[in-house]
Formats: structure tokens, C-alpha cells, sequence
């Protein structure tokens, strides 16, 4: 059979062989992505803790400033290049092999940051091995978020994409959800002296013990039946990168736009008990108890939104609704922030993360929609991470350098700007994908 006949034998059996729900691959591809922002989001909400053991400036802001330029500095070398490494990898030999391996990184460098010194121990070196730590974090989750989207949305039932996809988020919330836990017990569990000494190290070490769970789950795991079929079809790609990017310019631009977002999901998710924290002293103590009422609020209305987006809307216009409030509603709420009440600053984190929910209940489906599957997880992979990298990597120095300057509303006009320009964008650009067939979003020649 040559070909065309394959690509459209390919075509047919997609519309009558639908992928069959597996919940162990469901438990196995949001258990590890809950494992992967539990780790990835406990360093920035105990930076504050332990920033000046590695950089010991005698200025807490400064300190902490350092701590985040790690973060900015190392994403940027090492994230967009693990991605053109990984995310290959991941259309060649499979999703679940993918993400076995990512999760096996993302614990090695966990251990490593919760073992290492304090400069006051071992000088330079301890800053040295902190880089390494969260550049060995960067590179998985440079491999992480598109196969992970691909693994569960090849999973799901066509009509339920979204709903499906929605879980990646879910999972990662709930990764936001535990580490804020787990910090705000810290902090308020352990005297300070014992916080500073050693309490902080307990969460890396354990998550990078949650990271070998992880692992487990995903290699007992079903492939997705899209690249099994694929695979068994022997239409491998063989270089997909290049590939997604000359036939797939319009996803990855997509996929890199929507990643303007990225800005309000960190703030919001991430850094705003440390923004009330740094520009109002606002005990991290009440605020983290309270980023976890709004993350849980995130995590209830994600499956809902999806289900919305599958049943009626599609994703374009939750999309853009998000993006046009977040352009209206950034600056008014870091105001109220400037002098905040538990009441105050639970209403800002509430409706922030809410308003976020509708675009990250769409966005794993939406990036699928737009590749097919021989090119998906390089298509999704090399703009999200790329992006993300420019946009979500510099949040955390854009944020505290502002704040150090006494800038303290230059964040709200930075979302505002963004969220504007995207709501725009997507608007008059971004296609409806809801419905599109995943094997034929587009047919790439074997070898391509």
C-alpha cells in the first residue's frame, strides 16, 4: 500500500476505531503531572525561605531576586534545547516513554537541590549545584506538558477532548494545590530557626520520592492508541520538528500565543502569596491557606469548562473571554493587593482563577486539534516551550525586580498589556478546532 492509501486508511479507521478510555493510563498521565508542578512549584513558593542561604546578599528582596534569576537564566539556555531533544523522542518512541523519563529527571534534580549545602557551608558551590538542580527540573519539563497533553487527549473520546484534556490541568493544579499545602504547613509547622536550618529541604526530598511513584505508574501505563496505530501503520516520522515547522507554521504560532497567558497563570497560581508577601508584608502564613481555597476553586470549575467547550461553546470564544477580563480585571486586583485582608486577597485569587480556567480547561485539546499525530508532540512541545520560556520563565524576575524598584502596580499593567494583544489575536486568528479529527488535522509523509 503506498502512501496515500495508508494516510487514507489512516483517515477511515479514525472515524470508526475511536480511541478506548483507559483509566490507568488516565491515573498514570495526571498522577505524574500532578508530581511534576508539585516540584516545580514548591522552589518558587520556599525561595523566600532559603534564597538567602544560597545568595546571602543581607537583602531579602535581592536574595530573592537571585534565587528567581536562576530560574530565568537557566530556563532560558536549557529548556527551548531539551524540548528540540525530547519532544522528538516523544513522536518517535511513544508518549508513555516520554514521560516515564521525565519524571525520573525532574526527582533527580529535586534531590539534588534538597540535599545540597548552604553557601555558608561549601562557598560557591552551593549556588553552583542549586543551578544544576533546577536546570535538571527544566529539562523535564521541557518533555513534560506535550506529551503529557498528547497522552491524554489521544486517550479521550473525541467528544470528550476537552473534558479529557481539562485533567491536565486539573493534576496540575492540584500539584499547585499540595506544594502550597506543603509550604504553608512548613511554615507554620516549624520555628524559623529549624525552617531556615533544614525544615525547607523536607518537601524536595519528599517529592523527588513522589517522582519514583510517578515513574512507576507510567510504565505500566497503555501507549495512546493514536501513536500506537501510527507506529503499527509505519508512519514514524523521522524528524518531526522539522516537519511541524514547515508544514504546521500556524500551530506553533498559535500554541506560542496562547503562552502570553502564561504570565497571569503563574502570578496568580504561584507567586501572589510572595507578591502580597513583598509588597505589603502580608503574612505568607495567611496567604497560602488562602492561594488553596482559589486553586480549588480552579480545580472544580476545569471539568466544567471543559464540558462546556465540548457540548457547546468550542474553545475560541472561552478562550478570548478570558484574555479580554484578565485585561480589564489585573491592575484593579494587585491594587486591592497594596493593602490587603484575608477578604481582599481571597476575592483576587478567586475570580483570577476562575477567569483562568477558561483557557487552561481548552488549551491541552486546542494544541492537539491543531497537529497531527505524527508531528504533535514537536509541534506542541517546541512553540510551548519556547514561549513559555520567554513569557512564564521571566515572570518571577519581571515581578520581584519590580517590586525591588518599588514598581509595585508594574505587574498589573504587564498582564493587562499582554492579555490585551492576546485577546486580539485570538479573536480574529484562532481557528474552532472542536470536532477536527486528530488523524487528519494533516497527513505528513514518513521521513518528513
Amino acid at each position: 500500500m503506498d502512501n496515500a492509501e495508508t494516510a487514507a486508511g489512516l483517515g477511515r479507521s479514525s472515524k470508526t476505531e475511536r480511541p478506548r478510555f483507559s483509566r490507568r493510563a488516565l491515573v498514570a498521565g495526571a498522577a505524574g503531572n500532578l508530581i511534576e508542578f508539585y516540584d516545580s512549584a514548591i522552589y518558587t513558593l520556599l525561595a523566600p525561605v532559603f534564597s538567602q542561604q544560597f545568595f546571602p546578599t543581607g537583602n531579602r528582596a535581592i536574595a530573592l531576586l537571585y534565587t528567581y534569576g536562576i530560574v530565568v537564566g537557566v530556563s532560558f539556555v536549557v529548556r527551548p534545547l531539551a524540548s528540540m531533544l525530547l519532544s522528538p523522542y516523544g513522536d518517535r518512541h511513544g508518549r508513555g516513554r516520554l514521560l516515564s523519563r521525565t519524571l525520573f529527571i525532574m526527582g533527580s534534580g529535586l534531590l539534588l537541590i534538597g540535599l545540597t549545602p548552604t553557601y555558608q557551608t561549601i562557598g560557591w558551590v552551593a549556588p553552583v549545584l542549586l543551578i544544576v538542580g533546577r536546570g535538571m527540573q527544566n529539562v523535564s519539563q521541557a518533555g513534560e506538558f506535550q506529551a503529557a497533553a498528547a497522552f491524554l487527549v489521544e486517550h479521550a473520546p473525541p467528544k470528550h477532548r476537552a473534558t479529557t484534556g481539562s485533567l491536565q490541568y486539573v493534576s496540575s493544579a492540584l500539584g499547585i494545590l499540595s506544594a502550597t499545602l506543603v509550604a504553608s504547613l512548613v511554615t507554620s509547622l516549624f520555628p524559623k530557626d529549624v525552617l531556615n536550618a533544614w525544615g525547607w529541604r523536607v518537601p524536595f526530598v519528599v517529592g523527588a520520592g513522589l517522582c519514583l511513584f510517578g515513574t512507576y505508574l507510567r510504565r505500566r501505563a497503555p501507549e495512546s492508541p493514536l501513536f500506537t496505530k501510527l507506529a503499527t501503520a509505519g508512519r514514524i516520522v523521522r524528524k518531526p520538528v522539522r516537519s511541524a515547522i514547515r508544514t504546521h507554521g500556524s500551530g506553533l504560532f498559535f500554541v506560542a500565543a496562547l503562552q502570553l497567558s502564561q504570565v497571569t497563570f503563574y502570578v496568580w497560581q504561584v507567586f501572589l502569596p510572595t507578591y502580597a508577601s513583598l509588597v505589603a508584608k502580608f503574612p505568607l502564613g495567611t496567604a497560602l491557606p488562602l492561594s488553596a481555597v482559589a486553586l480549588a476553586a480552579f480545580i472544580v470549575a476545569l471539568p466544567l469548562v471543559g464540558m462546556l467547550s465540548d457540548r457547546l461553546t468550542g474553545r475560541k470564544p472561552l478562550i478570548v473571554l478570558e484574555a479580554a477580563c484578565f485585561a480589564v480585571f489585573a491592575y484593579p486586583a494587585l491594587s486591592l493587593l497594596q493593602q490587603p485582608t484575608p477578604g481582599r486577597y481571597l476575592l483576587v485569587a478567586v475570580v483570577g482563577n476562575l477567569l483562568l480556567a477558561l483557557t487552561y480547561a481548552n488549551v491541552s485539546a486546542l494544541y492537539c486539534e491543531l497537529f497531527p499525530t505524527g508531528v504533535r508532540a514537536s509541534g506542541v512541545g517546541v512553540a510551548y516551550n519556547l514561549a513559555i520560556t520567554i513569557f512564564g520563565g521571566s515572570t518571577p524576575i519581571v515581578a520581584t525586580s519590580t517590586i525591588a524598584a518599588h514598581h509595585n502596580l508594574a505587574l498589573g499593567y504587564y498582564i493587562m498589556v499582554l492579555e490585551g494583544i492576546a485577546a486580539l489575536v485570538f479573536l480574529f486568528l484562532l481557528p474552532e478546532t472542536r470536532g477536527r479529527d486528530l488523524d487528519e488535522v494533516s497527513v505528513t509523509a514518513p521521513g518528513g
